[in-house]
């Protein structure tokens, strides 16, 4: 029973933190103190140990040599083969498209996501933004209609790199250029034009990969 609940502990706390990794609410180079995130997630020192060493094998994570665990830095090469992969997955769905039909309630979904961007945009609520945004993505991966490439996305180890914006405007500034973008995706979508929807979502990622500091996280993705 000890253990069942062991494991139950475990399960939840790499769910949390696997979702903080993954939209970057964790500054890069920090190291998890175990007390400390024992105590906010509300789980034993084991299972939160046995989380990040599953987290760490992932790549989300890494091993400090003196022991511990810490959120990575990750550096423009690596940061570029993320988006490389990202748009591998995604423009592979979005190309699966050209041979079925794209149901109106996945063009629904698209939209609503935009609309919710949106509003945490307007309430300058960034993680909700960001879980938002990373709900787009996973919805284009969805439309394609594949359940492999769909286990993929969802698994892989790919965070959405950002850094809040210094001031209201650049924030306001970029969360624009982003749902601007999606919205473009989705009227492309409609009308079938799969082609230029994928351009779009080409030029979409890899413009969040031209900054000129070695640790590039200047823009929602």
């Amino acid at each position: 029973m000890k253990d069942a609940a062991r494991q139950t502990q475990r399960d939840e706390c790499y769910t949390s933190l696997r979702r903080l990794l993954i939209h970057s609410q964790i500054p890069p180079g920090k190291r998890l103190v175990e007390t400390a995130w024992s105590e906010k997630l509300g789980v034993t020192r084991g299972a939160l140990r046995e989380a990040m060493g599953v987290l760490s094998h992932e790549g989300l994570l890494t091993r400090g040599k003196r022991g511990g665990f810490f959120t990575p830095v990750i550096r423009r090469r690596e940061y570029e083969e993320i988006l490389e992969v990202r748009f591998a997955i995604e423009s592979g769905a979005l190309r699966g498209l050209a041979r079925k039909h794209l149901p109106v309630e996945n063009l629904v979904k698209l939209r609503e996501t935009c609309d919710v961007m949106e509003r945490m945009s307007r309430e300058d609520f960034v993680l909700g933004f960001v879980e938002a945004d990373r709900r787009f993505h996973e919805l284009l991966v969805q439309a394609g209609r594949n359940a492999r490439l769909e286990k993929v996305y969802s698994r892989a180890p790919l965070p959405f790199l950002y850094t809040a914006e210094p001031d209201r405007r650049c924030y306001w500034n970029a969360s624009r250029r982003t749902i601007d973008e999606h919205r473009r995706i989705c009227e492309l979508l409609e009308q079938g034009n799969i082609p230029d929807a994928c351009d779009v979502l080409e030029r979409h990622l890899f413009a969040c990969g031209r900054p000129g500091q070695d640790n590039p996280t200047e823009r929602n993705s």
